[in-house]
């Protein structure tokens, strides 16, 4: 019943992060909760098997890539595989129980951002022009600092990476989404490298690999059929939500 309910989560944690993002918040309570592993194997464990429904989300979406600048998916993959390492360094040498902290401010922050996502494109694409050295700096600056949350615990990182994005200057919700998906896949790729060396529980990985290709592939066939409206509202119902549990989680009173 455990492994059939892991692979249940599993395959709805590879749709949810292909739409929008968030994945690991369906994961990372189950693994701990039902399938009884410390939080730290949890996260790893999560990180490896949910990688796979990633990757299949980035063949789903191969042909919103054609209309995406070349050089800014280069520029971003490539902080992202640096950001995702050093994150993933980051959780192995030290505790995530201060983090903990941090993380409900951060999604809250990141979901108002991307709410106001449309005006802030515009802005950054016609005023800014998206072409200053500054402006480029800050954008590579919000890249790093969301590849590192990914690769150290990574809950609502989809959500956090589409705030950033609106930073570029792109409109389309289905671009920035394809683009989200790429990059995160490559930050979750780097980290589950780092984790290979340390104890992860296998057999589980295996069953969340399995059903997350399944609910990543047909999470983004179905997110393309979404229209942009409506997708932008269930990404902010979902950044509202993992916001939600995590300031509830973080600072329940005791006792």
């Amino acid at each position: 019943m455990t492994i059939l309910l892991v692979c249940l989560v599993s395959f709805i944690a590879g749709a949810v992060n292909a739409v929008a993002g968030g994945g690991t918040f369906l994961t990372f309570p189950t693994l701990t909760g039902l399938a009884g592993l410390s939080e730290r194997v949890a996260n790893m464990t999560s990180t490896i098997g949910l990688w796979p429904g990633s990757a299949a989300s980035v063949l789903a979406a191969r042909s919103e890539f054609r209309r995406l600048p070349v050089g800014m998916v280069v520029s971003f993959a490539a902080i992202s595989l640096l950001g995702g390492g050093a994150g993933a360094w980051l959780l192995l040498h030290t505790t995530d129980k201060q983090f903990v902290l941090v993380i409900p401010w951060l999604l809250g922050f990141a979901t108002l951002i991307f709410a106001c996502s449309k005006p802030i494109a515009r802005w950054s694409g016609r005023h800014q022009g998206g072409r200053s050295l500054k402006w480029t700096a800050f954008i590579g600056v919000v890249q790093i600092a969301v590849s590192v949350y990914g690769g150290y615990f990574g809950a609502g990182i989809g959500v956090l990476m589409l705030a950033g994005l609106s930073f570029t200057g792109l409109e389309d919700v289905h671009q920035m989404n394809a683009l989200k998906v790429l990059l995160s896949t490559l930050i979750n790729l780097v980290a589950a490298i780092v984790f290979l060396f340390y104890p992860i529980n296998w057999p589980i990985a295996g069953v969340m690999a399995i059903a997350s290709i399944a609910g990543g592939f047909l999470g983004m066939l179905g997110g393309r059929r979404v229209k942009p409206d409506k997708l932008r509202l269930i990404i902010i119902g979902i950044g509202l939500c993992l916001t939600a549990y995590y300031f509830y989680n973080a600072y329940k009173p005791h006792g």
